[in-house]
C-alpha cells in the first residue's frame, strides 16, 4: 500500500460528501416545512391530514438527521487515511557459516 492515499480514494470521499451535503438539505427543509405548515396543510404523504399542530416528533427528527448528514459529510470530507508503513519482512534465511 503507498504512503499517498489515491485519487479514487479522494474522489469517493467527495461524491459521499456531496451526497450527505444534499441529503442534509432535504432533511432541514423537511424540518421547516413541518415547523411552518399545520398538519392539516401538509401533503398526505407527510402526515395524517386528520391531526393538528405541527408534528413536533417528526419536525425534531428531521433537524436531527440533516445534522447527521452534515457531520458525515465534514467526516467524509476531512478525513485523511493515516498513512501506511511498510512492515519489513523477516529474513527467514539461516545464518551463513564460513
Amino acid at each position: 500500500m503507498s504512503a499517498v492515499p489515491s485519487d479514487s480514494s479522494a474522489s469517493s470521499r467527495k461524491i459521499v460528501a456531496i451526497i450527505c451535503i444534499v441529503l442534509a438539505v432535504l432533511f432541514i427543509v423537511l424540518g421547516l416545512v413541518y415547523a411552518i405548515e399545520p398538519a392539516k396543510s401538509l401533503p398526505s404523504i407527510m402526515g395524517h391530514k386528520n391531526s393538528t399542530g405541527h408534528h413536533a416528533l417528526r419536525m425534531a427528527a428531521s433537524f436531527i438527521i440533516g445534522i447527521v448528514f452534515v457531520a458525515a459529510a465534514w467526516i467524509a470530507k476531512a478525513y485523511k487515511p493515516k498513512p501506511q508503513v511498510p512492515t519489513s519482512t523477516p529474513d527467514n534465511s539461516a545464518p551463513v557459516s564460513h
